[in-house]
């Protein structure tokens, strides 16, 4: 009896510990070990861990399941996995390639070729702005240069070589550039309105700077046939019967005044009646 009682013990204290082995074995939730979680990624990503250049693995929870997060980097990728910490399962992963260095390489000559490009841009810009610059310049030349064209046309028509410049503008007559030049040569004043284009004088006036008759001279000298002869010595071809002529008495002045219609040209004009001088003198091309 006492035998029986003493295997009778020994058995429960074998079923006793094979229930606590049990219990434990069911309160534990870690079935697979960081190692084995570790190989299980690196062999589904087909890596040895000769391969990675990092490796981490951490504990932690994906929608309520306890799992390794294991990361790790080789070469070209870096890898997320998540593995069950209980039955070693793949819960989730994801891997990125990496920028190669041919990427770079080739993203590196991209920008050079960028670079380039727009030096060369900047370079023609720069070449463009040196040529309208240069034409600008040349231009300018030109002007200046059609400008003395038509001063010296307009002293070469008055028989003058040397006077002062008042003034050379450019206008616009009837639609027509012109030039419009005002000088003095002696006590005379001229005008002239010249063709741009062309050079042509298109209408020009003389007059006589700050006349007035002589201190005690009084009546007139210059009868009015005179004075037409006067008109019609300057207008080639032209008849009496072309000339509308005045005599005037104008603060003690005497004058004859008038204008001349001839051959499409239209003349105005004002003489000394004492002197027979004119006094102004203009003429106005009609197109």
């Amino acid at each position: 009896m006492k035998h029986t009682h003493h295997g009778k013990g020994k058995l429960w204290t074998l079923a006793a510990a094979a229930l606590v082995a049990a219990f434990l074995t069911g309160c534990s939730s870690e079935s697979v070990t960081q190692a084995q979680a570790t190989d299980i990624a690196l062999e589904h990503a087909g890596v040895t861990q000769e391969d990675t250049t990092s490796l981490s693995v951490e504990q932690d929870k994906e929608d309520g399941v306890e799992v390794y997060d294991i990361q790790f980097a080789t070469s070209d990728r870096t890898y997320h996995y998540d593995v069950s910490r209980k039955t070693g399962e793949i819960v989730n992963y994801s891997y990125d390639a990496k920028e190669s260095s041919q990427t770079s390489t080739e993203s590196q000559k991209e920008d050079n070729s960028s670079s380039q490009i727009q030096a060369v841009e900047d370079a023609a810009s720069q070449a463009e702005a040196q040529e309208s610059a240069a034409e600008s310049q040349t231009q300018a030349v030109e002007e200046e240069e059609a400008r003395a064209k038509a001063m010296n046309v307009a002293m070469d028509h008055a028989g003058v070589t040397e006077c002062y410049t008042h003034r050379i503008e450019e206008d616009m007559e009837h639609g027509r550039a012109v030039y419009e030049i005002e000088f003095f040569a002696g006590n005379m004043e001229y005008d002239y309105t010249i063709a741009k284009d062309t050079l042509e004088i298109l209408s020009y006036d003389q007059d006589i700077e700050g006349w007035g008759l002589p201190e005690g001279e009084t009546g007139s000298a210059v009868t009015l046939e005179q004075a037409i002869q006067l008109v019609l010595d300057r207008v080639p071809g032209a008849a009496s019967t072309d000339v509308r002529i005045e005599y005037e008495r104008d603060d003690g002045r005497e004058l004859y005044e008038g204008e001349v219609h001839y051959d499409r040209t239209e003349y105005e004009f004002e003489i000394d009646a004492s002197t027979g001088t004119f006094i102004e003198w203009s003429v106005d091309y009609q197109d």
